[in-house]
């Protein structure tokens, strides 16, 4: 399963577009050296998750009543 993040920053209302982990810190230290040169970077992160088995109704039936 692979994961995307989003970075806030905590200064202002930027944030990065969904990267990988790596990219998305290296974008939120790229904004705080243009926006905010001096403060230490800070803010916060959201994880979205792809790449999951989504079964909707019928993926609920079938944990149900599994079928041979």
């Amino acid at each position: 399963m692979s994961a995307e993040f989003r970075y806030w920053c905590g200064e202002c209302g930027y944030r990065t577009p969904w990267l990988d982990e790596a990219e998305g810190a290296e974008r939120l230290a790229e904004h705080y050296r243009r926006r905010h040169p001096g403060v230490v970077a800070d803010g916060d992160f959201e994880i979205r998750r792809s790449g999951r088995s989504r079964g909707g109704c019928l993926g609920w039936v079938r944990r149900l009543f599994p079928f041979p």
